[in-house]
């Protein structure tokens, strides 16, 4: 999956400068204009821990932004999505493989992204998020057996802060973004969820689309 998600950031890079060299600056709408949008998209999601090892697994986001120019080279972009994050672990018993669980973590999320323009249609993106934790469950599987479960919330933190950085293309009418979040809090308080999850943190790779409302 890490493969995957390097060569889809490289790809992205790839395509950014060939925008640049064949598009030129033009001034697209997303750039000079005020304006609402719905934002959608797949995500890779897991959990960076010195104590647990995730594996990614996948989740996506849905919600609406806004585009505010604040000149001709930098807009900000507040947001307001739905994104379902988590993360993949194997478990063991007396050292032997028993199976493995995936967590599930549900959030509204309110991200904050500053857009920086370059003289061509590819921005720099650089921010943050809150997120607030509004559901949580799970699914496993064994050599025998699968099945899935309600987690209790009160054993998850319910805020989670992060950083994002990535890079967007502007269309006409919309812009397509690749981005990285990497969560700065814990997302296990107390129980059987910090007993499993002591340090771990949430982290994702999103590729989405941003369509643009006049």
């Amino acid at each position: 999956m890490k493969r995957i998600v390097v060569f889809a950031i490289l790809t992205m890079m790839i395509y950014g400068v060939q925008a640049q060299n064949n598009l030129g600056y033009y001034p697209v709408f997303s750039i000079h204009d005020p304006h609402f949008g719905i934002t959608f998209g797949p995500q890779a999601t897991s959990f960076h821990s010195d104590s647990y090892d995730s594996e990614f697994q996948f989740g996506f986001f849905l919600g609406g932004s806004f585009s505010l120019p604040l000149s001709k080279r930098f807009s900000l972009e507040p947001q307001l999505v739905y994104s379902r994050k988590g993360g993949k672990g194997d478990y063991y018993i007396n050292n032997f493989y028993e199976g493995s669980v995936r967590f599930k973590l549900h959030y509204l999320e309110t991200p904050l992204l500053l857009n920086i323009h370059t003289k061509s249609v590819v921005d720099i993106i650089i921010g943050g998020y809150t997120g607030f934790l509004v559901d949580t469950n799970f699914d496993y599987s064994t050599y025998y057996y699968y099945g899935y479960g309600e987690l209790d919330n009160d054993q998850f933190e319910k805020m989670d802060l992060g950083l994002i950085t990535g890079i967007g293309i502007n269309m006409p009418n919309g812009k397509i973004v690749l981005k990285y979040s990497h969560g700065l809090s814990d997302v296990a308080k107390d129980g059987n969820a910090y007993l499993f999850l002591e340090g771990a943190k949430n982290q994702s790779f999103s590729f989405s689309y941003i369509g643009y409302i006049r």
